[in-house]
């Protein structure tokens, strides 16, 4: 397997974070009834409003108040993310290093309402973490896709709290450039991953990656780095919606 350089793409206001593994009360599954939608494509293969109206109201900004330790000092920093609402109970999808050290967690949404969350658990080693907010009213669930149904070429929206940015979130397009992805991060390897052009930033990781039709089919983890002689641009990488699932799936299960 190629080592990619690559960076994980949460914001970070002040301050490193380190391991966190455990919070709140688990839910039992994170399985949703969601009505199908068809949404008209235009010239350039998407409807990026039709996809943005239709997902953005599961899609949430995250703001953690994050600590980590350095010898014998200790501080405090702010990080910054997104998640996808996954549950009618308010269960969150996000990437660990979002909420990695931290010691509060708040979530929006875009009705603007500002709510407290847990942390269920985390994966460090994959990157996935389960949130779950004390009240998921006004809170929609994501339509979610199947990994299987991504084809390369296929045209896709990235929304994100791109760099914490005050108002609303961020969307760009792209399509799928390649599958079935392995890359080296600063914090080991992730697998299974959805290469895009989409652009995603700091702030982004957690955040869904949505195909033409709305359904969320990566969560945005992490984009490939210049250095050391090498070039990258526009390489972005989601983790696939199934392979993010399995693992809430068994974190969930781990923690009940």
């Amino acid at each position: 397997m190629p080592v990619i350089a690559a960076s994980l793409g949460a914001g970070f206001l002040g301050g490193a974070m380190s391991t966190a593994r455990t919070g709140g009360d688990a839910p039992t599954t994170v399985s949703a009834q969601v009505s199908p939608v068809s949404l008209e494509t235009t010239a350039n293969g998407i409807d990026v409003a039709g996809v943005l109206d239709h997902a953005e109201g599961s899609v949430v900004s995250i703001s953690a108040t994050v600590r980590s330790q350095r010898g014998p000092f200790q501080s405090t920093g702010e990080s910054a993310g997104t998640g996808v609402v996954i549950s009618n109970d308010g269960t969150i999808l996000t990437n660990a290093h979002v909420v990695s050290g931290a010691t509060n967690i708040v979530v929006t949404g875009i009705d603007g309402v500002e709510r407290s969350a847990d942390l269920i658990a985390a994966d460090e080693a994959n990157d996935i973490a389960v949130l779950r907010v004390h009240s998921s009213d006004g809170l929609d669930v994501a339509e979610l896709g199947t990994s299987d149904s991504v084809t390369v070429g296929e045209p896709v929206v990235a929304i994100g709290n791109a760099l914490a940015l005050e108002g609303s979130m961020t969307v760009t397009q792209g399509i799928v450039s390649a599958k079935d992805r392995s890359i080296e991060t600063s914090s080991g390897t992730l697998d299974d991953l959805i290469q895009t052009d989409a652009a995603i930033s700091s702030g982004n990781s957690g955040g869904p990656l949505v195909d033409a039709e709305g359904r969320v089919i990566g969560i945005n983890t992490a984009v490939a780095a210049s250095g050391s002689g090498i070039e990258a641009s526009n390489i972005g990488f989601a983790i696939s919606i199934d392979t993010a699932l399995d693992i809430a799936q068994s974190l969930m299960a781990g923690a009940a």
